[in-house]
């Protein structure tokens, strides 16, 4: 049964480099039914000494989603233990920084979304913020300044 959208989770690939094409196949390759995030924001390093400038901040479709307010079962990610049958899963590629253009798109993105789902912004969290995180510091950004600018957005 499909369960009514709550939370966004953003996250990191803890990778330097990689694509939703990349995080696809990792994620295939241990054994997953399909890639976990639903949108991939890049960096632009599609590979480990490949940079494309003009991909810095560009946002890759992931796991897929059907546009309406419920996660049913085909949409379900697998992202954040206890919150993926019921949120969108949002991947920055990177380890502890991040680009700025990165960190615009993550804000637009949120903003886009939380509208149009209606998530309220204390329902947008980095994965360490979930209960099963096990220790895990994912996104490795400042979740309470990320949910502050998406405040003076709206």
């Amino acid at each position: 049964m499909a369960k009514r959208l709550a939370n966004i989770v953003v996250h990191c690939s803890d990778s330097a480099w990689g694509s939703a094409a990349e995080i696809r196949r990792w994620h295939l390759e241990n054994g997953w039914r399909d890639i976990g995030y639903h949108f991939v924001i890049s960096n632009g390093m599609t590979r480990p000494d490949f940079r494309v400038d003009a991909l810095d901040g560009s946002v890759e479709v992931g796991r897929y989603l059907d546009g309406d307010n419920f996660i049913s079962e085909n949409e379900i990610g697998a992202h954040a233990l206890g919150y993926n049958s019921d949120s969108i899963g949002i991947c920055l590629i990177g380890k502890t920084s991040f680009t700025a253009r990165q960190l615009g798109t993550l804000l637009n993105v949120l903003n886009d979304l939380g509208r149009r789902f209606d998530v309220p912004v204390t329902s947008i969290l980095g994965h360490y913020e979930t209960p099963d995180a096990n220790g895990k510091t994912c996104p490795n950004i400042d979740m309470k300044h990320v949910r502050y600018l998406l405040g003076l957005i709206k």
